[in-house]
């Protein structure tokens, strides 16, 4: 059986095997790009000799077929031959080489990846490289990156030197890694709500819809639900248009995405025919700008759907990016988009935030159902999505389960997750064949220790506010025994890519340590299984080998607050 994610839609597997698993191909007959691509495969002088043909068109079907003795791609595009180099690269995985015939070609033109840069870890360079990396392999085209104030903006000036951010530097070299992948890089920036760190500063205080706002205990809370800038105000547009300015001239995306999604502040403020109209009329004054820079829209859709009397309003060209990150998401939502004539991509998530581990069942259902109803209904694509609420414990290994399987369902809608799917992931990804076995039940153990709820008693707690006990003496007991026994079963083997090993034990860790600092808070007495300072030690040295700084602090201070009650 041949691994392959995502699965192609024709294969015919002849006899025989390939003669040499090697390649040789000519490096002048094709592109930089390719060439590049194609030196991810294992050469020799006296390799199979491997040609490619393509078109100039924008189409991603490919064929590549495999003799005993040659290997040829032919594709629509450049851009296919470079998905056909990838099918080949995961073909060379396997122990030999069959004889075959592929026809492939994508069901979604869309496939996309969206990570949170702004709640929580701001990555390096490497790490996203890595990440680009990963998604080109399974035959994602574009990255986007959430951002609200992580960038070398004028107005953070005051603020930069207290947290961590990206260099126009950084964007620019990431903007041609992506180019080099196939990757379309997509700006993305919070022009009307979550506009909090910004609209935080005191110069900015009257910019705010709520502008005697105090903060609560907890910053994280207070920026998931806040601020909101003022629309009704002409300083308002003119911030807002410097932030686009500063930071679009770092990508040459023909979109911008201008987010404008959970305006709360403005919900609660107005009556609801007040706060649609106020609401779209700054959307227009944001959308003039960004088409005066020569690009269309990208915006998150779910605003619009409260008050869709609105949408046709909008410029024809405006994408709407349709969210819901639940099990069961709405069909009804996704169809209204077709039935208005609009544009939308559909955008489920991996459910990773908040966590120390993607939740694998409420992913699986939120991805796989997102995805079918975006086909259904004619979306262009998927852009799966990767929050970082507050502070986002989770490394970015422990999301890829859901970004794969989103790169999958969006190239073949027929996947479905479960267990030939969690082998094919094991053999490509992991490189173990208990992985995803281990995955789950990390998985599991989050379960049963809501993060957000610890972290608000913690604050609470020192606040001298009462609180309600986060976890009882079942749920404590279910993730001490899921330590117990997994712990030993991940660390006993031998894994291909030991990073992901060390991630998956660092992540059960971190579950078991916050499950006991709950029982903390909870008065529940327990034997400590785990030891908060010396996880803290492992936790921040692999944080700061693939991120900044960012919200690392704010964790332990968390962490080692609870631990000293």
């Amino acid at each position: 059986m041949i691994t392959l994610i995502p699965a192609v839609k024709e294969l015919t597997v002849n006899s025989g095997t390939l003669t040499k698993k090697a390649i040789s191909f000519d490096i002048s007959s094709c592109s930089k790009r390719l060439a590049k691509a194609l030196g991810k495969l294992p050469t020799a002088a006296d390799g199979t000799p491997l040609t490619i043909t393509y078109e100039n068109t924008d189409g991603e079907g490919y064929s590549l077929v495999i003799t005993l003795d040659t290997i040829a791609i032919s594709a629509e595009s450049e851009q296919a031959a470079f998905y056909a180099i990838q099918t080949l690269r995961q073909i060379f995985e396997q122990e030999s080489v069959p004889c075959l015939t592929i026809n492939d070609k994508p069901d979604f033109k869309y496939r996309g990846f969206y990570h949170d840069m702004t709640r929580g870890k701001v990555a390096t360079v490497d790490t996203l490289k890595k990440l680009i990396d990963t998604m080109a392999y399974y035959k994602m085209n574009a990255l986007q990156l959430y951002v609200e104030h992580v960038y070398e903006f004028v107005e953070c000036r005051d603020i930069n030197p207290l947290t961590s951010y990206l260099t126009g530097a950084e964007l620019d070299e990431l903007r041609e890694y992506c180019k080099e992948n196939f990757i379309v890089f997509e700006p993305s920036l919070a022009t009307f709500g979550h506009m909090f760190d910004i609209l935080d500063q005191e110069k900015y205080h009257h910019l705010r819809v709520l502008k005697d706002y105090k903060n609560s205990v907890c910053r994280w809370r207070d920026r998931m639900g806040h601020h909101t800038i003022d629309p009704k105000l002409p300083e308002s547009i003119e911030l807002v248009k410097s932030l686009i300015d500063q930071y679009d001239v770092h990508f040459d995306s023909p979109y911008f995405n201008i987010c404008c999604d959970e305006t709360f502040d403005l919900k609660s403020s107005y009556p609801k025919e007040e706060e649609g109209n106020l609401y779209i009329d700054f959307v227009k004054n944001i959308i003039a700008h960004v088409k005066s820079r020569g690009k269309s829209v990208m915006m998150w859709a779910d605003i619009l759907l409260q008050h869709p009397e609105h949408i046709t309003e909008l410029p024809e060209d405006t994408i709407f990016l349709n969210w819901s990150y639940g099990p069961n998401p709405s069909e009804k939502n996704v169809a209204a988009f077709k039935d208005l004539g609009r544009t939308q991509i559909v955008c489920p998530g991996t459910t990773s935030w908040s966590r120390f581990c993607e939740c694998v069942d409420r992913e699986e259902a939120n991805i796989t159902k997102m995805a079918d109803y975006g086909y259904k209904y004619g979306a262009l694509g998927m852009l799966n999505t990767n929050w970082g609420d507050y502070g986002n414990p989770a490394s970015i290994e422990m999301a890829l389960y859901g970004l794969i399987l989103g790169a999958a369902k969006s190239w073949a809608i027929d996947t479905q997750p479960g267990d030939a799917f969690y082998e094919d992931v094991n053999t490509l990804l992991y490189q173990n064949k208990n992985a995803m076995q281990y995955l789950i039940a990390i998985s599991n153990a989050q379960n049963k220790v809501n993060w957000n709820d610890i972290v608000y008693s913690g604050y609470k707690h020192r606040d001298g506010r009462e609180i309600t006990a986060p976890i009882d003496e079942e749920r404590l007991a279910t993730v001490q025994e899921i330590y117990r026994t997994v712990m030993p079963k991940i660390a006993a083997e031998e894994w291909t890519t030991g990073d992901f090993k060390d991630e998956m034990l660092l992540a059960l860790e971190g579950v078991c340590v916050l499950a006991e600092l709950a029982a903390k808070l909870s008065h529940i007495e327990t034997e400590r299984l785990t030891n908060t300072a010396d996880f803290l030690a492992r936790y921040r040295a692999k944080w700061l080998k693939k991120n900044k700084e960012s919200e690392l602090s704010r964790i332990e201070d968390i962490f080692m607050y609870i631990d000293s009650i």
